[in-house]
């Protein structure tokens, strides 16, 4: 890492994110939570705030001393809120969430929760460090404490915890799991945890780039762990592709892969052809990270592969009969018509579900997909397809 890194910045902005869904796992269902409102992260209640935390993390052992910077920087942050009348203490706490250690003899240490702290003397240790210190890079903190009136000051201390050697970024995902590990099997509880930070993440962009102004509540969060949970069922599937899009966009025009040779050869327009590009790949990558994962049992991946070829075919003698086709000598347009009858079947109307609840098109139509696109294929829509590429593979 060097000097002009922006990896400390970017790992704390990343803890103050994931530290919020630990605080939020860990409080009543009726708390609602904002993160950059009033401060990093603000708990609600019927619309008053109810706790305002500072989040610090470090890269680093790091100590907690009266003159640190993320004390004072703290300070003045409360202390102008309350100057502003934008806080009304003593109804609200202020938390100090650090990875930081507070010096036994600390202000900060009098200030920690439990029977040993002591406001008044903090109050009063900050007041003489404000009027005595030369370090010139904390001047406005400092005046902001000192503008405040003495019962000011002793109110706002008095709301002050210090929750110093809190768990840092790594610490606090497996304080997360240990809220979920009754939600699924211990086998699951990793991809568990993997997607609901990621839903929460994108929750937060939203949140952040003010998509959403509305404050998040513990009971969306529970409801989203089910939703999730759920997903693990034996008779399902976690879906995680649903909007995935390729690095690079649909092409059909230039893509030569054989399942897109297939839909061109049956004249299928380019914007369905996009559409098939893009289940082939959300499949793709669908079941590559169920087999990562190991959720599938056995050579289910491949009993499921034989049943769409079954279906397939069923649909295509079904087909010959009611069109009464021989395709050994049809002609170019019956073949191009009865393709475009099975593939219209495959992308509109067939219901074929690796497991009963995994009702996401994009895998069954994905699969397909990555079945036509097999050397040889083994399935296609064309009637005469296989014919002409031995023919092709022939020459």
């Amino acid at each position: 890492m060097t000097q002009f890194s922006a990896a400390p910045q970017a790992i704390g902005y990343l803890y103050q994110t994931r530290y919020a869904l630990y605080l939020i796992l860990s409080s009543p269902d009726e708390l609602e939570l904002s993160i950059e409102g009033l401060d990093d992260v603000v708990f609600e209640e019927n619309g008053f705030p109810q706790e305002l935390l500072q989040l610090k993390h470090h890269v680093t052992p790091a100590s907690l001393t009266d003159s640190s910077s993320e004390l004072w920087k703290t300070i003045r942050i409360w202390s102008t809120n309350l100057r502003d009348s934008k806080i009304s203490l003593p109804d609200i706490t202020l938390s100090l969430v650090t990875t930081a250690i507070a010096p036994d003899d600390s202000i900060a240490a009098l200030l920690r929760p439990g029977n040993d702290r002591q406001p008044k003397l903090a109050a009063q240790r900050l007041l003489d460090i404000a009027n005595t210190s030369t370090n010139s890079s904390l001047v406005l903190a400092f005046q902001a404490y000192t503008d405040l009136s003495s019962s000011q000051q002793e109110m706002l201390v008095s709301s002050i915890q210090i929750l110093d050697a809190s768990p840092n970024i790594s610490d606090t995902a497996d304080k997360i799991k240990g809220r979920l590990k009754f939600a699924v099997r211990r086998e699951h509880l990793e991809g568990l945890y993997e997607r609901l930070e990621g839903w929460w993440y994108n929750k937060m962009v939203r949140h952040l780039s003010k998509e959403s102004t509305e404050l998040i509540t513990a009971y969306e969060i529970h409801d989203k762990i089910r939703e999730i949970a759920e997903q693990f069922a034996p008779d399902a599937l976690p879906i995680d592709y649903l909007e995935l899009e390729p690095p690079v966009a649909p092409d059909p025009v230039s893509d030569n892969r054989q399942f897109v040779l297939q839909l061109k050869a049956i004249s299928v327009n380019n914007r369905r052809i996009e559409k098939a590009i893009l289940d082939y790949y959300r499949a793709f990558e669908q079941r590559s990270r169920w087999a990562r994962e190991e959720l599938l049992i056995g050579d289910e991946l491949e009993r499921y592969e034989r049943k769409l070829v079954d279906e397939w075919e069923r649909y295509c003698l079904a087909l010959q009969d009611d069109l009464q086709l021989d395709v050994e000598v049809a002609t170019e347009e019956d073949c191009r018509k009865f393709g475009i009858s099975v593939y219209q079947w495959i992308d509109q109307a067939a219901r074929i579900p690796i497991r009963p609840r995994v009702t996401e098109e994009y895998v069954m139509r994905g699969s397909y997909h990555m079945l036509a696109d097999r050397k040889p294929p083994t399935v296609w829509w064309h009637p005469q397809f296989l014919k002409r590429l031995e023919q092709i593979l022939a020459v």
